[in-house]
Formats: structure tokens, sequence, C-alpha cells
């Protein structure tokens, strides 16, 4: 199940092997499943666990590492189901937020122009978000990483700079 930990964002995960099995089991739910087409430009799956298990003080590299797979297992399970109809029309991709990593989801795009939006072709990182997890990526999906900063204001007026990587693991539009 998705869950937001307002009221105790800092406790301990409990039983994490459990969330972890939840999320497989959310993950392989996607074997034979391809979204109908729509008059939206795309449909996403927000990953589906706890925040705490994925980010802030709490969450393990281990358990990171364990959904990012099952975010990979979701968009091998939709590209393997793709329709041969919508093979070209549609892409699967695995957008990933660094270090929020709850924020992130599996999306279908439908809209060529929108989906690479997601593709910047400046500003890319050097690095590998697969490859700091020490997780390969099915050749099938690339993977392209960009900063994002933006400026937030509190309750009392103070102004606070944020920034996060935003990556793209996806399908190639050709």
């Amino acid at each position: 199940m998705r869950r937001l930990s307002i009221h105790r964002p800092n406790a301990k995960v409990r039983n994490p092997d459990r969330h972890i099995r939840a999320l497989e089991k959310w993950a392989s739910g996607f074997q034979g499943y391809y979204p109908e087409r729509s008059s939206e430009r795309y449909i996403n799956f927000k990953i589906w666990t706890l925040d705490r298990l994925v980010e802030g003080p709490k969450a393990k590299h281990e358990w990171k590492q364990k959904a990012l797979k099952q975010l990979i297992v979701v968009a091998k399970n939709l590209i393997a189901a793709k329709p041969e109809n919508e093979k070209g029309k549609s892409w699967v991709a695995i957008l990933l937020c660094y270090p929020n990593l709850w924020s992130s989801e599996v999306t279908v795009f439908f809209d060529k122009e929108y989906y690479e939006s997601f593709q910047p072709r400046e500003g890319l990182l050097s690095g590998s978000i697969s490859k700091r997890y020490g997780i390969e990526l099915p050749p099938e999906l690339m993977e392209l990483g960009y900063d994002v900063s933006w400026e937030d204001e509190d309750e009392n007026g103070e102004v606070y700079t944020h920034s996060e990587e935003r990556w793209t693991l996806g399908e190639k539009t050709l």
C-alpha cells in the first residue's frame, strides 16, 4: 500500500521485509497488463510502498535498491505486454526522483513530445543512478539524469532552496 507518514516521518520502519514483499507483489501484478490508450498524454503508477522505506533518515540503501528493482520489474512487465499496435506509439519509463524515491513512478506515455520533455539534452548528470544502486538496466531502457532546483517559502516567510536529481529510465523513441 502507498502510505505517507505525516505524523511519524522519523519513526522506525517496522517489518521492512513485509513492505518489500508487498512491493514485489505490486510489481508482479503488472505481468500481462498494458493500459488502454486514453485521451490523456500519459498514465502513471506511483511506487506502492510506505514513504519511510525509500526516503528519509530511516530508509536504508538496501531497501531503496530493492524498491528500484521493483520499479524496473513494473517497466519490464509493461514493455513485454505492449500490444503490437502500440509499438512506436507509446513509451514506458521510470521517472525517478533522488533522494526522494517516494515521488518515483512508472509512466506510460501516449504523447511522444511530452515524453521527450523528460529527456533533456543539456545539463545531464555524468553518473548513473542504476550503477549507484548496483542494478543492471535491461537493454531496452536508456538512462538520463539531471538536477532540478527550486525555492520554497515556509510559514515564517523564510525562503529555502531545494534540489533533487531526476532520472528517466525509459524506452528510446528512435
